[in-house]
């Protein structure tokens, strides 16, 4: 495998310079927690050795959130000359097992851990601030189907919050596709009604939820996208749980179309692969990342 995975980096290279100035290889990252390292400096270094150059900082260790810790990471960026798009927002307990564990879990919709998550996400735009990154990320959970439902309103004034705090500091809030339609985020975003308010669009999601189809919904959300995730996947044969993983352009994502419709908006804003399918295959995590890196620069060149 190792000697495919020089291939695909060599080929990936070539590629890199070909692709146009909107949408070059230099805007192409990782997911870090995708690399399979748990320690951040092995992590970086990884996404070095697929000639890569950007990341979206997923969950670290907690020393990381304070003023010391944020000093520290931007150092271990700094050594391994690597740039951060975005930091995740991800949340303890929650757990994407099934739909119903979904809602019950995720992101602002559990009432009881309502307040801990959004002091957590202020935690994370001050992080955010501290490396000079402009954007944070997070899924806000399911979404009641009625804006006059209590919890809706609960979650309208919950994103406003944060998104206040974030202003004054200069960081964009980006809200993750999956838990509901292109046309139900739009609506929430009219309800929340802040311009430092966007997207993070996550192709995958919306098929593996069975939400929405991911061409169709990055033409709606486009003007609101900030950062996006290439991922694939299938459309859930359970109603009650979460559709499967694939490899890019193995799925029904549409994957090469989001790509060409980025590309022809001249979207400039991070591409970040996020790609567990290692998980299920029970291959290599820098294989599977390798192959998706060739994947999108094959794309973005033509």
């Amino acid at each position: 495998m190792r000697s495919l995975l020089s291939a695909i980096l060599t080929l990936s290279l070539l590629s890199w310079g070909a692709a146009p100035a909107s949408m070059q290889a230099g805007h192409v990252g990782i997911f870090l927690r995708c690399t399979g390292k748990t320690e951040p400096r092995e992590a970086l270094q990884a996404v070095r050795s697929l000639g890569l150059h950007m990341v979206q900082i997923s969950k670290l260790p907690d020393r990381f959130y304070s003023p010391e810790g944020a000093k520290e990471f931007a150092a271990l960026l700094k050594e391994s000359g690597v740039q951060a798009s975005a930091v995740v927002a991800v949340y303890d307990g929650e757990n994407y097992k099934d739909i119903p564990t979904i809602r019950a879990t995720v992101g602002f919709m559990p009432a009881a851990f309502m307040d801990q998550r959004v002091a957590y996400t202020k935690k994370c735009v001050d992080f955010a601030a501290a490396l000079k990154v402009k954007i944070v990320t997070f899924h806000v959970g399911f979404l009641p189907a009625q804006p006059t439902d209590p919890d809706y309103q609960r979650l309208v004034h919950a994103v406003r919050d944060v998104a206040q705090y974030a202003a004054k500091h200069r960081v964009t809030i980006s809200l993750e596709t999956g838990q509901e339609s292109a046309d139900e985020l739009l609506q929430f975003l009219g309800q929340v009604a802040r311009r430092n308010v966007g997207v993070n669009f996550d192709m995958a999601n919306l098929v593996l939820y069975g939400k929405d189809d991911a061409p169709a919904a990055l033409r709606k959300l486009l003007p609101k996208v900030t950062s996006v995730h290439v991922k694939d996947g299938l459309q859930p044969g359970d109603p009650a749980r979460l559709g499967a993983e694939t490899r890019l352009g193995e799925g029904k994502a549409g994957v090469k179309e989001c790509l060409q419709i980025l590309k022809a908006a001249h979207f400039a804003g991070p591409v970040v692969i996020e790609n567990y399918v290692f998980r299920g295959r029970k291959s290599e995590p820098m294989d599977e990342l390798a192959l998706a890196k060739a994947y999108v620069d094959q794309i973005l060149a033509q």
